[in-house]
């Protein structure tokens, strides 16, 4: 019985059956494989291509009709990628600003500090005498020339 078996296995007819049907799975699993891959290209042109100011769809459907072909000349033509400029604002660079290291010196005097009067209120108008804009002479209140250069307050 084990023989009748065994011989109707391996009989050339139902051998050659089998062989068949495993060349046909492997084809149809080989054929999804790069269905797969090339779905997966075809998304990647076209963000891609949208990342870089182009139509992403356009480039979709030139890859679909020509696969690889395509995708070579997408590669090809392909505009430089566009960086987007630093978040603003932005901090300063480290050590900027700061005191100089030791082996430089000593920072000069004042080094820092406001200059004087820095902050403090402006005088109100007329409660001391004016300064002409252009020779800084004292000008006496309500004068509407400069007394030494003539020039308009």
């Amino acid at each position: 019985m084990v023989d009748g078996v065994v011989n109707a296995l391996l009989s050339p007819g139902l051998l050659a059956k089998q062989t068949e049907f495993l060349f046909a799975g492997l084809g149809i699993f080989c054929w999804v494989i790069w269905f797969i891959i090339a779905i997966l290209i075809m998304v990647w042109v076209y963000k891609d291509a949208e990342s870089r100011g182009m139509s992403g769809v356009l480039w979709l459907v030139i890859v679909f009709l020509t696969s690889w072909i395509g995708l070579i000349i997408y590669l090809v033509v392909r505009k430089p990628k566009v960086m987007a400029p630093p978040p603003y604002p932005m901090a300063p660079p480290p050590g900027y600003g700061a005191v100089p290291p030791p082996a430089y010196g000593a920072p000069p005097p004042g080094y820092g500090a406001p200059p004087p009067g820095y902050g403090a209120p402006p005088p109100p108008p007329g409660a001391q005498g004016m300064n002409c804009r252009y020779c800084g002479t004292p000008v006496p209140p309500g004068s509407m020339v400069c007394p030494r250069c003539g020039g308009r307050l």
